[in-house]
């Protein structure tokens, strides 16, 4: 009996390719997720909006590729990123299971061959970039070299295996029993990471007349199954939608199995009648099966998307990134376009206001339940401070009276106010990762202070925000000395915990990330006076009153 061909080395390229498909995944993902623009998602929203355009795409860039496998990766990638819904990306993965039993007629693109040419130039574009969009396009370009390349190592590391005569011979024997050809052809492709090869192999075998019609087609099947595998790993760590557009990846092709097994002998019939020679009926079942399944199951996508939410129960949080209060058209009326500016900030306070809750919530329960979605609308307020700054600079182009010009700036100013104060807060997620970690623990002193602190800046962050939604100009002494009050018990909680690191009650590292929190929220509280004094002068303009030159911003 031959020996197991696969040697240490062939399973250090295997797992090492596995860990480097993975990083990849979550690279290209997180590269895309921030370097996506507005036209970016507007290609993708024209594609959910119709299944048979995401039908047509999956057939082409799977054609293109060679990998159906690649494809659905990349749509888990896309729906985990948000650019893409689960009703969206079932019209490519449909189509990505067509185009990749057409392959052999197109010319062919090995992505695997040039995997690493996709890494030089997402080196590049990460470490010779100097706008942090060109940056983010690096990490994506990088994470997909680093996809290809991961599958390039599996793909060699097996080569072996695919040599081994127990292999073929196993692949005969089982295919002869219409079950044990599909578990067969599944298990194949899950390990090899790819139906292609699975397919190729058994069409090798039919043109040689080593394996019949009827052996070879339920091992074809079999392989629609287990390509399924890649994507189910792509999903690892993803979103709830993300792992639900891999579970309809998988359940669609189980299904198309189990459909057509009831069938399979007048399926073998109809095949045969199709070319002469059993390797070409071998290459048409495949398509054939794929496009009958695809054509029945594309008038359905809405009812399958809710069965899989049904199989993945919950509730995800989608957050709105677009801006669709800044209109072009606004731009005329100057005075009109301001508010509109307004009307964006005030959903960007919104973000903030949220941020700043769930942080504090992660804090007091010692935890990371929000840390993901702080991230990310701390994205989110970076995109809207982005496109304000856009649209506030092509208002200053405009004709502006003086009051409106003056109302423009500190609009600008608040802005960046808002902004930096979500950066605060994310600096304080931060501390509770490490704080976590570490296992540090606060004294019951400290707690103390940080909830009298949390509440004291969370009323002055509502009223600062309301000047902002209401026009109003009676909070600006409130605030002004709730932040000296604010400004004294930080003062006085360091000076506390000094005391105690003095006692010995309180640990040095713990004093660390106390401290440093202790400054986030000074710092909050500073960018809410801003605000205040800010919006104050824009309310009192609005109000046709004469204003006094504002206070020293802090």
């Amino acid at each position: 009996m031959e020996e197991f061909p696969l040697t240490p080395e062939d399973l250090g390229l295997l797992l090492g390719g596995l860990s480097l498909f993975l990083y990849g995944i979550f690279q290209m993902s997180s590269g895309l997720e921030k370097a996506a623009g507005s036209r970016l998602r507007s290609i993708f929203e024209k594609i959910s909006a119709s299944p048979w355009r995401g039908l047509l795409i999956g057939v082409v860039v799977t054609s293109i590729v060679q990998s159906s496998s690649a494809v659905t990766v990349l749509v888990v990638g896309f729906v985990n990123a948000g650019l893409l819904t689960l009703e969206g990306s079932l019209g490519i993965i449909f189509g990505a299971n067509i185009g990749t039993t057409i392959t052999a007629q197109l010319v062919a693109f090995k992505l695997t061959v040039i995997a690493p040419y996709f890494l030089l130039l997402g080196f590049l574009l990460v470490f010779a970039g100097k706008r942090k969009y060109i940056k983010y396009i690096g990490e994506a370009v990088f994470g997909f070299g680093m996809l290809f390349l991961g599958l390039n190592l599996m793909d060699s590391s097996l080569i072996a295996l695919r040599n081994w005569a127990p292999f073929s011979n196993a692949m005969i024997n089982m295919g002869k029993n219409p079950i044990l050809g599909i578990i067969t052809g599944a298990a194949v492709t899950a390990i090899i990471q790819s139906s292609s090869v699975t397919t190729s192999t058994v069409v090798a075998l039919a043109s040689k007349g080593a394996i019949p019609l009827n052996s070879a087609i339920p091992i074809i099947l079999g392989a629609n199954i287990g390509t399924c595998v890649t994507a189910l790993l792509a999903s690892i760590g993803t979103s709830l939608s993300a792992k639900r557009t891999a579970l309809a990846h998988l359940l669609f092709n189980i299904l198309g199995v189990i459909l057509i097994f009831p069938f399979l002998n007048p399926f073998i019939r109809l095949v045969s009648l199709s070319a002469d020679d059993v390797a070409r009926q071998v290459a048409n079942a495949h398509t054939l099966f794929n496009v009958i399944w695809t054509f029945i199951w594309i008038w359905f996508t809405r009812q399958y998307a809710s069965l899989i939410r049904k199989i993945i129960p919950g509730e995800e949080r989608v957050f709105q990134r677009s801006t669709l209060i800044l209109n072009p058209i606004l731009l005329n009326t100057p005075s009109t376009a301001l508010e509109s500016a307004i009307k964006e900030l005030v959903r960007m306070t919104d973000l903030v206001k949220e941020m700043y809750m769930m942080a504090f919530d992660d804090l007091e329960k010692n935890s990371l339940n929000y840390y993901k979605d702080i991230l990310t609308m701390e994205d989110i307020t970076d995109e809207i401070k982005a496109s304000l700054i856009k649209y506030l600079t092509r208002i200053s182009a405009t004709s502006l009276s003086e009051d409106e010009a003056r109302e423009l700036n500190a609009i600008l100013r608040t802005v960046d106010d808002v902004e930096r104060i979500a950066d605060h807060i994310t600096n304080i997620m931060e501390k509770i990762e490490l704080k976590i970690s570490d296992r540090v623990e606060f004294t019951e002193y400290a707690k103390s202070d940080l909830k009298e602190l949390k509440e004291l800046i969370l009323e002055n962050m509502e009223d600062s925000f309301e000047m902002i939604r209401e026009s109003d100009i009676s909070n600006l002494e409130i605030i002004s000395e709730r932040e000296e009050e604010i400004d004294q018990k930080v003062k006085e909680s360091k000076n506390s915990h000094l005391e105690r690191m003095k006692q010995g009650i309180c640990l040095p590292m713990a004093g660390v990330i106390y401290t440093d929190i202790l400054t986030d929220l000074e710092r909050i509280s500073d960018h809410c006076m801003n605000i205040a004094q800010d919006f104050n002068e824009i309310n009192l303009v609005k109000r046709n009153r004469k204003v006094n030159r504002p206070l020293p911003r802090v």
